[in-house]
């Protein structure tokens, strides 16, 4: 039992050093120009070369079309609710974490419109100071909407769709 026990706890700390050594790799490789962005958890990082955090749509449409004009690529990151790298970008990062407010709230139709960084914990409070709440929810409330609705995000029960099902209206930007 206690070679076994040894086994394991070299097998942990095995795993700590290659996460450690990850982390210090990524944090000391040049040409990033902001800090790393990593998943909630800690296991993915990488750097990237621009990272943009509008709080309009007209500074969204800004980002997308300079970086159009300039051959670039844009990728949307959120709460970092994923354990691989399917937010990894040497080109544009766009956070819309400071593009989360209330737009409507239509409380006889049940109905309430929101900008894309929303995380589900403040839409979560916005719905219940109106009375009003989600008929499902995923376990995470630090995703936001636009993670959610993009990634397939669900709670449970076989009535109910993934949260995409209850947008009845979505503006893009492309």
């Amino acid at each position: 039992k206690l070679l076994l026990l040894i086994k394991r706890m070299a097998g942990c700390i095995s795993s700590c050093l290659l996460i450690l050594l990850a982390w210090a790799l990524v944090h000391f490789l040049p040409g990033s120009k902001g800090p790393p962005v990593t998943n909630y958890d800690g296991t993915i990082y990488f750097n990237h070369e621009s990272l943009r955090t509008p709080a309009t749509k007209e500074e969204i449409v800004e980002v997308v079309k300079s970086a159009s004009k300039d051959g670039r690529k844009v990728r949307v990151v959120g709460s970092g609710h994923s354990w691989s790298h399917v937010a990894h970008s040497t080109d544009i990062l766009l956070s819309l974490h400071n593009y989360a407010g209330v737009v409507s709230v239509d409380v006889p139709e049940k109905r309430i419109t929101v900008q894309a960084g929303m995380t589900f914990h403040t839409l979560n409070a916005v719905l219940d100071q109106h009375g009003l709440a989600m008929k499902n929810l995923g376990s995470i409330s630090a995703q936001t909407v636009a993670g959610a609705i993009s990634t397939g995000t669900h709670g449970t029960g076989l009535k109910f769709g993934n949260l995409a099902t209850l947008v009845t209206k979505l503006e893009l930007i492309s």
